[in-house]
């Protein structure tokens, strides 16, 4: 079931190919649709009570490397796959109207969703890591061919440079890893419980520090999200932000639980500063797009906050502290994924009717657009971490 709503926008692409422009939109929708439907139907059926992997599919690959296909759901991934089928339809909707190249365009968007939803299923570094590459590439061509601006060849070239640079060192990282462990299997690293160099593990971490990404790396974030279409700066902050955190959550606290007790620390003091920092340029732009997105940046780092957490969370208290810190970063990548989306398809909208997106060319929308105005307070409430909203809960855990 996983490879089939893996596939399934991968499908979708190649139909969107052959068949006429008309019918590319479609398409897209259809296979985001599956997608969804599978991955609803499999959280039905989740079995809360059962610890370990379920709906596991796995089968020897390439055996004299060891290498398995490896897929399955657990607690750490349930909620962000939901997240990523969720918001799957939802872009492809935003595009709705989208009339420019439209066959390249959604299958470019149909390879996008293939790569997230595998890079948040696959057990197997081999091919979790062609996955986390699939999902860069087609976000490189969505921003340089159809993004808007001048500063978008430059801002997908950076997006692009980082991301690369990053993936190549956490490669590095693993495959040193391999030389010890003969093993790419996530879940078998995390029982092995083997000594790794340090360095190991700083490559492993720079890779999902631009991802993440964290300062001082983060310098491609704001020109890559207010260049992109408004419907790829939901995938973009929604959903691909957070694979760097789900990184974290997957590979380096089961994997390096001595090098990250060790390290906690620093991690959390430099999410700390990524928070500052990124709220202070978020208050210093009149461009919304780049206010969204160092809101966007000042989010993403508490859920590295709660990463640092879980390396110094205590044992024996009267409360699981290291449960209370995983449920907090989890709830915090959904909460801020469904907002931030949202946020940015607003922003969106006021773009294509206005033709602009600065602070000070919109003023008494609420009177004009009530309904438009209630979206936007509804998701910036939860965005702030408002009471009683997700945001609020998750941020609480972390805490």
């Amino acid at each position: 079931m996983i490879t089939a709503l893996t596939l399934a926008p991968i499908a979708a692409a190649v139909l969107i190919m052959a068949l006429p422009e008309a019918r590319a939109r479609m398409v897209a929708l259809g296979g985001a649709l599956v997608s969804l439907a599978l991955t609803v139907c499999m959280l039905t059926r989740f079995d809360l009570a059962e610890k370990g992997i379920q709906f596991k599919e796995k089968f020897s690959w390439i055996p004299a490397l060891g290498i398995d296909y490896f897929v399955g759901l657990d607690g750490l991934n349930a909620l962000v796959l939901l997240l990523a089928a969720l918001l799957a339809p939802l872009v492809v909707l935003a595009s709705w109207k989208h009339t420019d190249r439209p066959r390249t365009y959604f299958a470019l968007m149909c390879l996008q969703f293939t790569g997230l939803f595998g890079v948040f299923t696959a057990l197997n570094f081999f091919h979790w890591f062609l996955y986390w590459e699939l999902a860069l590439v087609p976000a490189f061509f969505l921003i340089k061919l159809f993004g808007k601006g001048e500063d978008r060849h430059r801002a997908a070239m950076n997006f692009f440079l980082f991301t690369v640079v990053g993936s190549v060192a956490m490669l590095l990282g693993f495959l040193f890893l391999y030389q010890q462990t003969e093993t790419f299997d996530f879940i078998s690293l995390a029982k092995s419980g083997v000594d790794v160099h340090p360095l190991i593990f700083c490559a492993i971490v720079a890779g999902l520090w631009v991802k993440v990404p964290l300062a001082p790396l983060h310098i491609w974030q704001a020109p890559a999200y207010a260049a992109a279409p408004a419907p790829v700066a939901m995938l973009l902050t929604g959903v691909m932000s957070k694979m760097g955190v789900y990184g974290f959550l997957r590979l380096v606290v089961p994997i390096f639980p001595t090098q990250l007790q060790q390290h906690a620390t620093a991690l959390m003091a430099l999410a700390l500063v990524t928070i500052l920092w990124g709220a202070f340029l978020a208050l210093r732009q009149t461009d919304l797009k780049r206010v969204l997105a160092f809101s966007s940046l000042n989010h993403v780092a508490y859920c590295v906050l709660g990463v640092g957490a879980l390396g110094i969370a205590a044992n024996g208290l009267k409360v699981d502290a290291h449960a209370l810190a995983m449920q907090g970063v989890i709830l915090q990548m959904f909460a801020h994924g469904i907002a931030a989306a949202g946020l940015f398809y607003l922003v969106g909208l006021l773009e294509a009717r206005s033709g602009s997106r600065g602070l000070g060319d919109f003023g008494g929308l609420s009177a004009v657009t009530p309904r438009f105005a209630a979206a936007f307070f509804l998701f910036t409430f939860c965005s702030l971490g408002l009471p009683f909203m997700a945001g609020f809960a998750a941020e609480v855990f972390v805490f």
